[in-house]
């Protein structure tokens, strides 16, 4: 678990045109894979509803209702498809995604072989592939996956091309030396937190120096540091690759440099790759960010109250536990908001709970509702925010717990559920979490919420 990719290798879902398996199966519109591309589900879907049934329509339906984010319903059409063909290298694919959504990197990398080897010159297969062997520790597998990829020089995939060529770069860089690598005590001390400006902030010491300032953020699917500290650091770039995230373009190119040792408490991670942020704002309160994923090892407690981090190795009570789902090393918890269904990053790393754009559609809200667009200024990795929707009080009802929230704004949150794969509704931030303690289970992927 602490070897996950950390260049977020994007999960984006794919939107090429399916290989018929055999003759007698019907091949879907080939127009369907261009308006995947296009992210225009509801065109995607009416084709679909046309077309003869048949074990590729049923897959490709299954892609339609995970890139939703309606899991369940995804997972129901990728099993009908195979009772219709076992051959059907779509569905295997969509189950090995699930499989990959619920921490069980064997099964998926055994589905996603599946699907290589009934459709060898599908890129996106091995590209999937590689970040489940990466999972299970296995680098010349996932190496070997990542080679084929960019050899098959998939097209219309330009992002996922480049962090495919930075994953090579990097596992060439390390060798057969591992990386990420945990050394800690059992029970390592609990490490003191601050909060400012509705973030939570803890002491990092880098490669024997510090301690730097930096922001705990269970949202960061990577740890980066500022330009800044990596030039004070004298680090030394290894590639390049895209971050992602909200505001801007929803990406920027970041630098990936390798850090000796990261302190963190009585908890060290050695031989860790980095990414970079040079936003001038971010800079201005922080030093870096750290995901948390990389302390996957751990069972971790965010204990908002005491304002401290917690490690331990024992299971949390299984009474409060909230089943979540992982994608590229966030975790998305599934919510009701304000009536409507959908699934939420949890996100220490957010000063205030926002929903999409589309949410707000749903509850009722767009730019045309009196007294909705506001002017405010909201920035992240990507750059500055673009439109900006202030909602009425709602309520987030998780199957536990249930929040009001009175001020919730909602912003495009289009190029976080591209890298996903799936639908973002929104995120849980700081209004949602303060008075929590919020324990991250990455193995059984779930959550615990208690007070």
């Amino acid at each position: 678990m602490s070897r996950r990719h950390l260049l977020v290798l994007s999960a984006l879902t794919s939107f090429l045109t399916i290989t018929a398996v055999t003759p007698a199966q019907v091949k879907p519109p080939a127009s369907i894979g261009e308006l995947l591309l296009r992210d225009d589900l509801p065109a995607a879907e009416r084709l679909l509803q046309a077309a003869p049934r048949s074990a590729e329509t049923l897959a490709f339906q299954g892609e339609v209702e995970f890139r939703k984010g309606n899991f369940e319903k995804a997972l129901s059409l990728y099993q009908s498809a195979l009772q219709l063909n076992e051959k059907t290298p779509r569905a295997h694919f969509g189950m090995g995604k699930l499989a990959m959504a619920k921490v069980k990197s064997k099964e998926a990398l055994a589905s996603f072989k599946r699907a290589i080897e009934l459709d060898p010159k599908e890129p996106l297969f091995h590209f999937y592939a590689s970040e489940a062997a990466d999972l299970e520790k296995n680098t010349l597998e996932s190496r070997k996956q990542l080679e084929e990829y960019v050899r098959l020089k998939p097209v219309n995939d330009d992002d996922r091309l480049t962090e495919a060529k930075a994953g090579l770069a990097l596992l060439a860089a390390f060798g057969n030396k591992e990386f990420a690598v945990i050394e800690a005590p059992k029970e390592p001390a609990p490490v003191p937190l601050r909060k400012a400006l509705n973030l939570i902030f803890a002491d990092v010491k880098i490669n024997g120096k510090g301690p730097y300032n930096f922001v705990i953020d269970t949202g960061a699917s990577q740890t980066a540091l500022s330009q800044k500290l990596a030039r004070d650091l004298g680090l030394k770039s290894i590639t390049t690759t895209v971050m992602h995230g909200v505001g801007g373009s929803g990406k920027v190119e970041s630098s990936i440099y390798r850090v000796d040792r990261l302190q963190f408490g009585d908890v060290a991670v050695k031989d860790l790759p980095v990414g970079t942020f040079d936003d001038p704002l971010i800079s201005q309160i922080a030093d870096g960010i750290m995901g948390t994923a990389m302390l996957a090892d751990f069972i971790i407690t965010i204990n908002y109250p005491d304002s401290r981090l917690e490690f331990t190795h024992k299971p949390a009570n299984p009474a409060d536990a909230i089943p979540v789902w992982y994608v590229s090393n966030m975790l998305l918890l599934p919510a009701d908001v304000g009536g409507q269904r959908g699934n939420v990053i949890v996100d220490t790393g957010a000063i205030t709970t926002v929903l999409s754009l589309g949410m707000a559609n749903a509850l009722g809200v767009n730019e045309k509702t009196p007294g909705a667009l506001v002017d405010m200024g909201i920035t992240g990795v990507g750059g500055a925010q673009g439109t900006t929707l202030m909602l009425p009080p709602l309520t987030m009802k998780t199957v536990r717990q249930s929040e009001a929230l009175t001020q919730v704004l909602a912003i495009d949150l289009k190029e976080i559920s591209k890298m996903l794969g799936t639908e973002i509704s929104g995120v849980a931030g700081f209004d949602f979490l303060k008075n929590y303690k919020l324990t991250l289970d990455y193995y059984k992927a779930e959550i615990h919420l208690s007070k």
